[in-house]
């Protein structure tokens, strides 16, 4: 959306619907790929009624009206004006809200400022990068199957650092640019427990507005440091063919799965 914009949200919550997983698509997550082949389904489907919510924090309202709780079955329908531009994360707010912001309940809203940004005529490519964390154990007594660890979540030891939801989601589908692209990231850092320090190997951001907010512009950042929801764009140039690795820079979070690749089309065969 754009500084200044109305937005009107509705949510049903749904959970007192049966379901059941369908055959993934062609091509889709390999996680739904991995569930259909352990047979695992369960053709008849179930419900799991819940509360639910949604807090976007890109909206300045009242929580206890707009981000109330919505029993099962039941719908809401709110606005907010998007008075601030920015990078924003919006999350369901029921608690406890540990395992909510664990298990992929979350999501990016892009404010852009009025006025866009200086170098909007630069931009040549444009990527949206989500980093979170899992926290997973294996089902007892079904292989290949995890669920969320809580006590793991609770003292902050994931399992996984993902991008885009999945550990190797940017490695298997690297991001295609040229030499010599202005490159945009809007990059926001879920969480839900640890930060993010943002780095391209090979390049610098020479152009960051923390929060996407132009108020807030640093010049030539090696490292961009992100707490559990703060977000950011920011902008590197391509200098020359080859392959330049994103990554938390956070090592240990890094060989958990917190990278990503950029390649030139020259390369990328």
């Amino acid at each position: 959306v754009r500084e200044g914009d109305k937005v009107i949200f509705t949510m049903k919550n749904r959970t007192t619907e049966a379901v059941d997983i369908s055959k993934p698509m062609k091509g889709g997550a390999p996680f739904m790929g991995q569930i259909q082949q352990s047979n695992a389904q369960n053709p008849n489907g179930i419900a799991m009624p819940m509360l639910h919510s949604m807090d976007f924090h890109s909206g300045t309202v009242a929580a206890d009206d707009k981000w109330r709780n919505v029993p099962p079955g039941m719908t809401i329908r709110f606005e907010w004006i998007a008075n601030y531009p920015g990078v924003f994360l919006y999350h369901c707010g029921t608690p406890p809200v540990l395992p909510r912001r664990s298990t992929e309940q979350y999501g990016m809203v892009v404010v852009s400022p009025k006025e866009g940004y200086p170098t909007d005529a630069e931009v040549d490519k444009e990527f949206t990068i989500v980093q979170s964390e899992f926290y997973l154990k294996e089902k007892a007594g079904q292989e290949g199957m995890y669920e969320l660890d809580y006590d793991a979540a609770g003292i902050k030891q994931p399992s996984v650092v993902a991008f885009n939801g999945h550990q190797s989601a940017l490695i298997d589908e690297p991001m295609e640019v040229e030499v010599g692209d202005r490159v945009r990231l809007y990059l926001l850092n879920v969480g839900p427990n640890d930060v993010s320090s943002a780095h391209v190997i090979g390049a610098i951001f020479d152009r960051v507005w923390y929060e996407g907010n132009l108020e807030n512009e640093w010049r030539g950042m090696q490292t961009v440091l992100l707490g559990a929801s703060n977000g950011a764009v920011l902008e590197f140039i391509v200098p020359e063919e080859g392959h330049y690795v994103l990554v938390d820079h956070e090592m240990a979070d890094a060989e958990k799965g917190a990278k990503g690749m950029f390649i030139t089309n020259s390369t990328s065969n």
